[in-house]
């Protein structure tokens, strides 16, 4: 038995080290190009290689923007403009709160302490579990452990099924987007001047979004929001933390599974300023792409807001740009309540 699992190992090793060269080549994710990712038609790890990118340029920025790829349509060099500081967008597909903490983690383990943190939050904060993300090969968050944890991480991507699969993907796209190198190696965003595409007669726009896989974990959320406002205190970071300006048809299905008890306790650990409501911009298919992102015109928006720019009264009083603490939360809440109900949506308390 002893001999057949000694086999065995050496089998599998072999057979890595003869098949591990053509899953570096393809890469689909990135995760061995990560210093000029390519457009091939596979979402890329984000989470991974901006880290990897950021810990090898510790002298390039000194403030992060992180989020969800929501946040990837924030301009960030609009807000290096407004503040003087040296900004990087370090939005990721779907990413968590948690794993904001595990980047900022590995960030100070190397030395780089940010000036800046600014963290956009929402649904996907309340109702997706980070635990989700550890087999979905484009949102792996960055290993935090030793080396036993990196050896996991790359053996993930050494699966030749999957690579093979990708290949059929990566043959059939064609990139449009000549600057997304230039652009994750300077800002990290998205295109932000990506034509808008929502029709509001499709019927794949007539619904908020909502994955099959969320589930109510408000005491999680807010937990880890108590985790990364103590990092940041520990560490002299300055944090701002928003919520994103949610579609109505997505923001109502949010209410009516528990999101007011978010956007509640949320007070309770950290001041922020609130973009989600039903306002004159959510209410506007124009200021979307779909249901789920906003385009870069609103994220200007919202910046200016941050940056007590704020010159709209009526947005402000419909909840775009609030800015909610513990004495004005009760206000705060009773207002949305208010707008639920004349939008006739059933407000979930737990």
């Amino acid at each position: 038995m002893k001999k057949f699992l000694i086999k065995s190992l050496a089998f599998a090793l072999l057979l890595a080290l003869v098949f591990a060269p053509v899953n570096i080549v393809v890469d689909p994710y990135n995760i061995f190009h990560w210093d000029a990712p390519r457009d091939n038609g596979v979402e890329p790890n984000k989470n991974f290689i901006k880290t990897k990118y950021v810990l090898n340029n510790k002298d390039k920025f000194d403030s992060f923007l992180f989020g969800s790829s929501r946040a990837g349509f924030m301009d960030v060099n609009y807000l290096s403009e407004l503040t003087g500081d040296k900004w990087y967008d370090m939005a990721s597909s779907e990413a968590v709160v948690a794993e904001h903490v595990n980047t900022l983690k590995v960030f100070i383990k190397h030395g780089l302490i940010p000036k800046n943190v600014f963290v956009m939050v929402d649904d996907i904060s309340c109702f997706v579990d980070p635990k989700t993300h550890e087999n979905m090969l484009y949102r792996v968050p960055y290993p935090t452990g030793g080396i036993i944890s990196y050896m996991e991480f790359y053996a993930k991507y050494c699966d030749l099924i999957t690579t093979f699969e990708s290949i059929g993907v990566m043959k059939e796209h064609v990139s449009e987007d000549v600057n997304h190198v230039e652009r994750y190696r300077n800002s990290g965003t998205e295109r932000l001047d990506k034509a808008t595409y929502f029709d509001p007669t499709l019927p794949q726009f007539q619904v908020g979004y909502w994955a099959d896989y969320y589930s109510y974990r408000v005491d999680e959320a807010i937990e880890d929001m108590q985790d990364l406002v103590d990092l940041c205190n520990e560490n002299n970071i300055n944090l701002t933390v928003v919520t994103n300006p949610l579609y109505y048809l997505t923001y109502g299905r949010d209410l009516e599974n528990g999101y007011i008890d978010y956007l509640n306790r949320l007070a309770d650990v950290t001041e922020y300023y609130n973009f989600s409501s039903f306002s004159d911009i959510t209410l506007e298919y124009t200021n979307y792409y779909e249901t789920s992102h906003f385009t870069p015109e609103i994220g200007r928006k919202m910046i200016e807001v941050t940056q007590g720019m704020q010159s709209d009264d009526k947005l402000s009083d419909q909840g775009f740009g609030y800015y909610v603490t513990s004495d004005n939360r009760d206000e705060f809440i009773a207002m949305l309540l208010n707008q639920a109900n004349n939008n006739n949506v059933v407000v979930k308390n737990n």
